[in-house]
């Protein structure tokens, strides 16, 4: 199996994304968000790029909700931010959400050209790796999978590289890896023992704690906590199912 890490938004785009398994990853905080929403009876995520794009989105979709952040901060207007705890049951089960957020959207977008597109934090890794065992079992369409890191403002994130490098260990030694997957595999395993001091010390870590998000960013750096696989599928994020 072959692996290639990309390290943000800003990266510059693999080629081989049309017979790829394309996993996003944005740890603090869109992915882990995406992942309770749909835990918590969300419809569907719909990804956009731009604020201005949501409100346009949602005249099309009476009863949607507009989700997102910009610098960590819910958007004025906005029903909801970028928050797991905000994605409760009793406000997005049954509904559509409309979300744009700085990095996690925007690699979702940018994954577009790819087959499969799906969404991983820590909270749902163990259900991915089941998920992308069962994928390369059954099929013979897909070449590899691009682990694409949201990043921050188009720069690397440490807790987004050590959820890839967490993903890449759990999928053994018999794996292609690019440089910076190897790296990743380095930093998870120099790290694996005190995770959450690493993501509290990163940068995407210090300003949601100066933002008191302590509460989010321990939440989205637990492993395991939520079955959950959303996949792209027509242009929305859904849960996916083993049809």
């Amino acid at each position: 199996m072959q692996i290639e890490v990309l390290p943000s938004t800003g990266s510059p785009r693999t080629p081989y994304l049309e017979d790829r398994l394309v996993i996003v990853i944005d740890v603090l905080r869109a992915t882990s968000t995406i992942v309770t929403a749909l835990a918590n009876g969300c419809q569907a995520i719909i990804p956009v790029l731009t604020p201005e794009e949501a409100l346009e989105k949602r005249l099309t979709l009476p009863g949607s909700l507009l989700g997102g952040e910009r610098d960590s901060l819910i958007i004025e207007g906005f029903d909801l931010g970028n928050s797991p705890f905000e994605y409760v049951p009793e406000k997005v089960g049954g509904r559509r959400v409309i979300m744009t957020t700085t990095n996690g959207t925007r690699a979702i977008r940018d994954s577009i050209a790819a087959p499969v597109i799906w969404m991983a934090s820590f909270i749902n890794m163990q259900s991915i790796i089941l998920a992308i065992l069962r994928e390369f079992e059954n099929s013979h369409r897909l070449k590899g999978i691009v682990v694409f890191c949201a990043g921050t403002e188009e720069r690397f994130d440490l807790p987004d590289t050590l959820c890839a490098g967490m993903l890449i260990d759990a999928l053994g030694s018999n794996v292609k890896l690019n440089d910076l997957g190897e790296a990743a595999r380095m930093l998870y395993h120099s790290s694996e023992d005190h995770l959450m001091d690493k993501i509290r010390e990163s940068y995407h870590g210090k300003k949601l704690i100066s933002l008191g998000r302590e509460k989010d960013l321990v939440y989205c750096s637990t492993p395991n906590i939520l079955p959950i696989v959303p996949v792209v599928k027509d242009g929305e994020i859904v849960w996916l199912t083993g049809d």
